[in-house]
């Protein structure tokens, strides 16, 4: 045996320190806590403040029941709680804390001080300078409880280190309170970072608990988004689902304006997400996101809320019911709502819709000159050629079977040297989508117009603002944003100033008053979609930040003026070349898509066979 073995009994200090950790891992931890326990003594008000990300400050005020006096010492002892008295309680349970660890795993990380009124003339205060060591006094206080905690991990640097930056660390705590905000309508809310109140969300008069409003979504989400959002509903076999799911117009290929709700309690289940978009078959593209608030009540004893440290999971005693449930009430709810027209007759409302068509979705006319209400669907494609005028082949199609025949080299790729092309001999457009370059030299280009203009965007924004054009706008192009988006927006805002952008933040909004002008064009929205996909999840290092400003002016780049399906003049196109000739890399877009397709008369020759 090892003589340096000793076997340790650690001390309840380290015990409850090292515990911590499962319940208490940053700041939002902490709000998610004593936000709980808010919500649980039925509170109609409920303010948060945060100094430095939380990371020196936190402080949660409710208006609900209170703590009595003589229980003030015994809520921050371990496990200690009246939620529960034993093991079948968890059976019943509605409640949103439950185990009685959060408050002695706070006082074991930080500094805490307690405020509370219960039925009594006074209010009483406790303060710990250990937590063995605490002082009970009287305090001024209406109603309700305060909670204060400073120096979050302050007795554990080696926890400290780990915390992010304030902004990054204000910016989970924003992400925890939001689902609160959504599944709390019957709640006010307020946020006062750093002494500026951010949020002041009233309580909604009709508003009931667990109910999901497109009133108070509105708060959150992008207005726009919101008012098309359809409602859900399925009650039975002990099941009660409720919410809003997306209209099929509003998909997009990623987002996190996701919540799901069991018994009221925000939780992620990738079962109900599948189900929602089971719901959602043949009404948007694979693999598309669309935004949903779902609330499942379910009886207590079908569910278990005990299998995660933080509560984020749940397990069900029966899923499969749970989800073939979402999807029936997704589905029950797309049909009911979405109308399909068509050019040789017009709907008014839902009675004409069932008499013109099937409720039956496998019966709705999919291909209705193409698409239905924006929902294309692909069709079986047939790879043989028809040389007549009643030919389904399509561009894409004829583009394939040409790059099958005349199968690039790798050795094609070379510079684009001035001797290597020749001079141009002719130049033309061919689908409003591809330009076709005749050389001098025998050397053929198919170069795709967006991709050119996209590799050439982005490495003009590459450059300082001082070699950027900006064009001013008469009236500024308003954007509408989520609060989420806000937050990000003002923690880059130097980032596309120095883009040239002249940017005004409003509370659910941007306005964009100039920005470079290849960007003028550009459907702004769908540009600072597809940007925050990019960026929400990355921290911001110095060398992720490179990585993510680089993605983002490519993404933005995308957005330049110059589109597919876009029909361009001799001059443009020629334009378009010379500029891109004088690219870094000009090879591709700088998403890493081929932006030059380039053939020899030699070897189209071979492909059919022709010597002379």
């Amino acid at each position: 045996m090892n003589s340096k073995y000793k076997l340790n009994k650690l001390s309840e200090d380290v015990i409850n320190k090292i515990a911590a950790g499962e319940v208490i891992e940053r700041p939002a931890s902490v709000v998610k806590e004593l936000v709980d326990n808010a919500i649980d003594a039925e509170a109609t008000e409920i303010t948060v403040k945060v100094k430095n990300g939380g990371i020196d400050y936190i402080e949660v005020t409710d208006n609900g029941s209170g703590i009595p006096q003589k229980d003030l010492p015994e809520i921050f002892k371990a496990h200690t709680t009246s939620k529960i008295s034993n093991i079948e309680d968890l059976n019943d349970l509605l409640s949103l804390g439950f185990r009685g660890e959060a408050l002695s795993t706070i006082l074991a990380v930080s500094n805490v001080k307690m405020v509370s009124k219960y039925g009594e003339e006074t209010a009483n205060e406790i303060l710990f300078s250990t937590p063995e060591d605490y002082k009970i006094k009287k305090a001024a206080k209406e109603s309700g409880t305060t909670v204060i905690v400073e120096n979050i991990f302050g007795n554990i640097p080696a926890r400290k280190k780990f915390l992010k930056t304030p902004q990054t660390e204000y910016k989970k705590i924003l992400d925890i309170l939001l689902p609160y905000f959504v599944v709390n309508p019957q709640i006010s809310f307020v946020l006062i970072k750093d002494g500026k109140e951010k949020f002041n969300l009233p309580a909604i008069k009709k508003g009931n608990k667990g109910e999901i409003t497109k009133e108070r979504l509105e708060e959150i989400w992008k207005q726009e988004m919101v008012k098309d959002m359809l409602p859900i509903f399925f009650d039975g076999n002990g099941i009660q689902i409720s919410g809003l799911v997306g209209h099929p117009n509003s998909h997009i290929k990623r987002t996190k304006d996701q919540y799901i709700f069991v018994n009221n309690r925000n939780i992620w289940d990738n079962g109900i997400a599948r189900a929602i978009y089971e719901g959602f078959d043949r009404y948007i593209p694979h693999g598309e996101k669309i935004p949903f608030a779902v609330n499942i009540q379910v009886k207590p004893e079908l569910v278990d809320v005990n299998v995660h440290p933080q509560k984020h999971e749940v397990r069900f005693l029966n899923p499969y019911r749970i989800y073939s449930a979402i999807t029936n009430a997704v589905k029950t709810s797309l049909t009911k709502n979405i109308q399909y027209k068509k050019e040789e007759w017009n709907v008014d409302d839902e009675q004409d819709f069932k008499q013109n068509k099937p409720t039956g979705l496998e019966n709705i006319d999919r291909n209705v000159h193409g698409q239905s209400l924006g929902l294309q669907y692909d069709q079986p494609k047939s790879r043989d050629i028809r040389f007549n005028r009643e030919s389904s082949f399509t561009v894409k199609e004829g583009l394939n079977f040409s790059k099958e025949i005349l199968q690039s080299k790798a050795e094609d790729l070379e510079p684009f040297g001035d001797s290597e092309r020749g001079d141009i001999k002719n130049i033309f457009q061919i689908f409003n989508k591809y330009i076709v370059i005749e050389f001098q030299n025998n050397i053929l280009w198919i170069a795709d117009q967006h991709a050119m203009a996209e590799r050439i965007t982005f490495e003009k924004l590459l450059q300082s603002k001082k070699d950027i054009k900006i064009q001013k706008l008469l009236v500024p192009e308003v954007v509408q944003l989520g609060i989420s988006e806000i937050e990000l927006i003002k923690e880059q805002k130097k980032f596309f100033e120095e883009l040239g952008f002249e940017l005004n933040v409003k509370k659910n909004s941007i306005e964009i008053s100039a920005l470079p002008v290849e960007l003028v064009q550009s459907d702004f929205e769908k540009m600072f979609n597809e940007i925050w996909e990019i960026s929400e999840n990355m921290e911001s290092t110095e060398k992720n930040f490179e990585r993510r400003r680089k993605d983002i002016l490519a993404t933005m780049a995308c957005h330049s003026s110059i589109r597919s399906g876009q029909k361009l003049t001799v001059e443009e196109m020629r334009g378009l070349y010379n500029q891109l000739i004088d690219c870094e890399n000009p090879y591709s877009c700088p998403h890493g898509r081929p932006a030059v397709w380039k053939l020899r008369l030699e070897d189209i020759d071979s492909n059919f066979e022709r010597t002379y």
